[in-house]
This record gives structure tokens, C-alpha cells and sequence, in this order.
């Protein structure tokens, strides 16, 4: 990628402009850890899809120059509508969610002997990740939108699906799976990469579709492998901080020169840790989101946390990879 693609691809993230792909995702302030009803950040706005779709109305998404079907993104409009159905109550946004909820169900693929998913048929260069691969992210926001479909319908096909996703979180990556190691620590990866990557953001989102999987399904391992991996956030949290400036980091990966997060994905932080304050009623969860929020209202942090972002970017520029804008409608 040159620099102008670079440019256009990222200045609305790294500037904190909101769009489908980066909006305000506020917290859930209705939040209870034993139901389930809205998704834990507000995702209402991913019910506006502005892409192509399929003659089924499943939203496509223009990925190395070919439309595809992206499962995170089919599982945040699916998100995004349940979102809107309970808010509205308008049976469109019910139709729309349960369309997505069966391509979701009748698209897990067996990848491996015994391992289930929704594939990434596209590679993620600067991870050195290559198709096709599992997340983290897409399994476990799909298994909140099974968890949600089998609660509207009770269809026991959808709890089935989703108990097979669930496999994944105990397969190591070198075996296919999510699941790496960080210091003996379980760690569920939205980027599998050989060298442990450990984005923030999808990890947390992960933990949602074990957490809500588990309230629905009562399945035990969705119920294991939640609090193994609230353990695991408990202890790694302080490793995403960068003191200096009271901002996060994106991942922890061996740049040259660290990912620490744009505006949009470090407000993020500030939110989901909010939520899982709720959930779990971990106070030091909330501490490190004031912390975070100081450096987000500090004029001088966002500017040299965005300086130090496009640095970041511009090192890696010969590996990155995004997924274009949708059409706008």
C-alpha cells in the first residue's frame, strides 16, 4: 500500500471520523451479566448497512477487489438489527436479523477434523497471517448472534452451531484454532498469528460471545472458557497501557514500532471496559478507562497519539491491508 492509498484508507480512523466501520459504540448501561438483550456496546448503527448485498440480503464486502462474505460483518448487521428490533420493534430489523442468523448457521464450515468456523478467505500481511483463518472476533460475535437467534426462536439448530464454534477457543493456533499462550495465560486471538498478536478489542468482543453463548446455551465449556479469559484480561490489561500518555494500545505485537490505537479504537477501549466493569463488577476495569478518558480529552496525548499512530502506520505500510469503504448509498 503507498502512501496515498494509506491516506485514504485510514485518516477518517486515525482522525476519529465516525463511519459504518468505525462508529460510537457507547456503552450498554442496561447491562445484567445473567440476561441477554442489547449487545454489551451500542451497535445499533450496523443495522444501516450501506454495501452491496446478495440475493438474500446478506451484506457483501469488497475484499481484494472481489465482493465477499465477511463474517464479522455479516454477525455486527445481524447485531445491529437485533439491536434495532428490540429498540423499534419494527418486524423488518427481526426479518433482517434472522436472515443473517441462518447464513450464519448453514455457513460453519468444518476447517479442520473436529474444528468449526466462519473462514477469512483473505490474508492479513501485516500479521503475516494467511488464508484461510479463524477469529476470535467473527466466533465469538456470531455465537451472540445464535445466542440471540435461538432466544427468538427457540430453534435448537442455532444452539448446535454455535456449540460447535465453540470448539475453536480451546484449539491452539499452530492447530487452527484462536487460542494462544501469553506468560500461561489462555488468550483468545482475533488474528491468529504464529507470533501471539493479541488485539484488545476482538479479545473483549470475544469474551461477549462466550459470556452470552453460555447465559443462552448453559453450555459448560462457553462458561470455562469465559472466566478463563476474564482471568486472562484481569492480569494482561496493564501491558495495553502507554504510560506517557494515558492511551492504549491496539495490540501487542513486535513492531518496530509499537500499535498503539487510533482515537476510534481507543475510545472503544474506554467503552468495552466500561462494559465489562458491569458484567463482572471488576473495579480496576473502570479504573483503567478513566485513565484512558483522561488521555482521550487531553489535546496534547490525542496529537502525539496520532502522530505516533501514523508513524506506526507509515512503518508497516508495505504489509497493511484494509478492507475498503462501502459504496454510500
Amino acid at each position: 500500500m503507498n502512501i496515498i492509498q494509506m491516506i485514504r484508507a485510514y485518516s477518517g480512523m486515525v482522525f476519529g471520523k465516525t463511519d459504518y466501520w468505525h462508529p460510537d459504540m457507547n456503552v450498554n448501561r442496561e447491562l445484567n451479566s445473567k440476561i441477554v438483550r442489547k449487545y454489551p456496546v451500542d451497535i445499533s448503527t450496523k443495522a444501516d448497512y450501506a454495501g452491496e448485498f446478495d440475493e438474500d440480503g446478506i451484506p457483501l464486502v469488497e475484499v481484494d477487489g472481489h465482493l465477499s462474505y465477511l463474517p464479522v460483518t455479516i454477525a455486527q448487521y445481524a447485531l445491529g438489527n437485533y439491536d434495532q428490533w428490540l429498540e423499534m420493534q419494527k418486524p423488518l430489523y427481526r426479518e433482517r436479523f434472522v436472515c443473517a442468523a441462518d447464513w450464519l448457521q448453514k455457513n460453519l464450515r468444518e476447517y479442520k477434523a473436529g474444528l468449526w468456523g466462519w473462514l477469512n478467505d483473505h490474508d492479513k500481511e501485516m500479521y503475516h497471517l494467511k488464508k484461510p483463518w479463524l477469529s476470535a472476533l467473527s466466533q465469538g460475535q456470531a455465537l451472540s448472534v445464535l445466542a440471540r437467534a435461538y432466544l427468538e426462536t427457540q430453534e435448537k439448530r442455532y444452539l448446535e452451531a454455535g456449540e460447535k464454534a465453540l470448539i475453536s477457543f480451546s484449539v491452539p493456533v499452530q492447530q487452527g484454532g484462536v487460542l494462544t499462550q501469553w506468560e500461561g495465560l489462555d488468550y483468545f486471538e482475533e488474528y491468529p498469528s504464529q507470533i501471539p498478536s493479541l488485539v484488545l478489542n476482538g479479545f473483549i468482543f470475544a469474551l461477549w460471545g462466550l459470556w452470552e453463548f453460555y447465559v443462552i446455551s448453559q453450555d459448560p465449556g462457553a462458561k470455562e472458557r469465559y472466566q478463563t479469559g476474564v482471568a486472562t484480561l484481569k492480569t494482561i490489561l496493564p501491558k495495553y497501557q502507554v504510560s506517557y500518555l494515558n492511551w492504549s494500545r491496539y495490540d501487542l505485537y513486535p513492531f518496530k514500532v509499537a500499535d498503539i490505537t487510533s482515537i476510534f479504537y481507543h475510545k472503544l477501549h474506554i467503552q468495552q471496559l466500561k462494559a465489562m466493569a458491569l458484567l463482572i463488577g471488576e473495579e480496576s476495569f473502570n479504573r483503567q478507562a478513566e485513565l484512558w478518558e483522561k488521555g482521550r480529552q487531553s489535546f496534547i496525548c490525542y496529537w502525539l497519539a496520532t502522530a505516533y499512530k501514523v508513524r506506526h502506520k507509515l512503518s508497516i505500510r508495505k504489509e497493511s491491508s484494509y478492507v475498503p469503504s462501502v459504496k454510500q448509498g
